[in-house]
C-alpha cells in the first residue's frame, strides 16, 4: 500500500511522465482496475474500509487519528483467526500513524516522511521474507510515499521564477477551476484552518509553472516508493513465494495533482478518490489484463483477500469480492460510493456515487450543493450538469440510488433540500 498515490501516477496506467517498473510489473502479472475508487480521499477513514471491507461511516473512522470502533474485526485479527500468521510494516494511523496495530505482528513502525521511512521499511520485508516466512502468512507493507507531497507543497509559499522547464509534464487538461463550485468546496479551497486547507492556500498563489513543477517532484516521490516495492517483490520471487501468494498493489487515496487547480486531497475529483488497484500472483490466470469495466472499491479488499484465501469475510462487510471480475466476469455492481467530511468542521459532509457512465456528488449544505457529470463526455469534470440541467432525468435516478445506499447503510448523511 502506498499513500497519496493517484490512479493516473502509474506508468502502467500510460503515463509517459514516470517510470514505475516494479508496480507495472505486478500490472503484468495480474489484473488492474482502472475505475477504483478510495472509501474516503482522507488517510484514516480509507484505511478503516482496506482493513475492515466496512464504509467510514460503518467503522466509526470519520476523520483523521480515530481507531476503527470496538467489535469489528480488522484485517489481521481476522486472517489470525483463520490460520494465518499476520504482520504489519508501516504506516497505520488507525488511530496512531505507528506502533502496534491489534491483530498484527509488527515488523517495524515508520516516520512521518516517506524519504526517511520506506527503505528501512522495505529492508525489514525483505529479511522478513528470506528469513523463510511461516505459510501461511499475511504481509501488509503500508509505504508512507508519494504522501511527501504534502510536506513538498508546505515548504513551497509564494511563485518562482524557473531558468528552464524542459524537464517538468505540462500542466493537466483539466487545470481550469469552476467559480460555480459548490460553496463545501470553495469554503475548504479559501480558508486556511487546517494542513490540507493550508496547502491549498498556498497553492493558490501559484503560477502555471509552480503546478509542472510539482507534479514533476511528486512524480519522483511515486518513483521513490516504486523502488521500494521492487525490492519486496524481488524477495518474494527470488524466495519462490510468488507462486503461492497473492499481492495486492493500492493506494489509501489519490492527490489532486494540479487538476481544477487542486493539491492535496479530502475531494471528490477523479484524481483526489481514483486509486490503484492490481492483483496479482498465484490463481490469477489473465495476466496483464486490464479491466475497465468493473467499479471497484477499497472496500473489496478485505472480501477478495478472503475469496483467494478460502476464509469466509466478516460478517456484514460492505465490499464484495472481486474474484469474479479477475476472473472475467460481470461484477453486476451499478455503482460505488465515496464519503466525504470536512476535517475542520464535521458537520459538513459530501457523499459521491459513481455508476459506469456519470458521477453524482452531493453536499449537506451552502450554495450550489450538488455535482454531476458525464464521464463518458467530460473525464476531466469540468462541466457541472447539476447547474444546468436540475431536471436531468440521470441526475434524478443518481439521487435516488444514493438516497437508497443511504437507508440501506444506515448512513446518516442529510441530503441537500433539492434533492431530498
Amino acid at each position: 500500500m502506498t499513500d497519496q498515490q493517484s490512479m493516473a501516477a502509474l506508468g502502467a496506467n500510460g503515463n509517459p511522465y514516470l517510470k514505475t517498473p516494479a508496480m507495472d510489473s505486478l500490472a503484468a502479472g495480474g489484473v488492474s482496475f482502472t475505475e477504483s475508487y478510495c472509501t474516503y480521499p482522507v488517510c484514516s477513514p480509507a484505511r478503516s474500509s482496506i482493513m475492515t471491507g466496512l464504509m467510514p461511516h460503518q467503522t466509526g473512522v470519520e476523520k483523521n487519528g480515530q481507531a476503527i470502533a470496538e467489535g469489528i474485526p480488522n484485517l489481521g485479527r481476522h486472517f489470525r483467526k483463520h490460520g494465518y500468521r499476520t504482520y504489519y510494516a508501516g504506516k497505520w494511523h488507525l488511530p496512531k500513524g505507528f506502533g502496534e496495530p491489534e491483530g498484527f505482528e509488527t515488523l517495524v513502525g515508520g516516520h512521518t516522511l516517506g524519504a526517511h521511512m520506506d527503505e528501512p521499511l522495505a529492508t525489514k520485508c525483505v529479511e522478513f521474507l528470506h528469513r523463510g516466512p511461516q505459510e501461511p502468512f499475511l504481509l501488509v507493507a503500508s509505504f508512507m510515499n508519494p504522501h511527501d507531497i504534502c510536506h513538498w507543497i508546505r515548504g513551497h509559499e509564494g511563485s518562482r521564477d524557473y531558468e528552464t522547464t524542459a524537464r517538468y509534464p505540462p500542466a493537466p487538461g483539466n487545470f481550469w477551476r469552476d467559480p460555480q463550485e459548490p460553496e463545501y468546496v470553495i469554503y475548504h479551497r479559501e480558508a486556511n484552518y487546517n494542513r490540507m486547507s493550508n496547502s491549498l492556500h498556498i497553492s493558490k498563489e501559484w503560477k502555471v509553472d509552480d503546478f509542472r513543477h510539482y507534479l514533476h517532484d511528486y512524480y519522483r516521490m511515486v518513483e521513490d516508493v516504486d523502488r521500494q516495492i521492487g525490492r519486496v517483490l524481488s524477495a518474494l520471487r527470488f524466495r519462490g513465494l510468488m507462486e503461492n501468494t497473492v499481492a495486492v498493489l493500492t493506494s489509501d487515496h489519490g492527490e489532486g495533482m494540479g487538476a481544477h487547480r487542486w493539491t492535496q486531497k479530502a475531494a471528490f475529483w477523479e484524481e483526489t478518490a481514483k486509486v490503484p488497484l492490481i492483483v496479482a500472483g498465484k490463481g490469477i490466470e489473465r495476466r496483464g489484463a486490464v479491466d475497465s469495466r468493473t467499479l471497484a472499491s477499497g472496500a473489496d479488499i478485505v472480501p477478495t483477500l478472503c475469496d483467494y484465501a478460502g476464509a469466509p469475510p466478516p460478517a456484514r462487510v460492505a465490499g464484495v469480492s472481486l474474484r469474479p471480475a479477475i476472473q472475467g466476469k460481470p461484477l453486476g455492481r451499478e455503482f460505488v460510493v465515496c464519503e466525504l467530511a470536512d476535517l475542520g468542521f464535521p458537520d459538513r459532509a459530501g457523499r459521491m456515487l459513481r455508476t459506469a457512465r456519470y458521477k453524482y456528488a452531493a453536499f449537506n449544505g451552502g450554495a450550489r450543493p450538488e455535482q454531476f457529470f458525464d464521464l463518458a463526455l467530460d473525464p476531466g469534470e469540468v462541466r457541472n450538469l447539476a447547474l444546468s440541467d436540475a431536471g436531468n432525468a440521470e441526475l434524478k435516478r443518481h439521487r435516488g440510488l444514493l438516497k437508497q445506499w443511504l437507508r440501506d447503510t444506515r448512513d446518516d448523511f442529510q441530503m441537500p433540500p433539492q434533492a431530498a
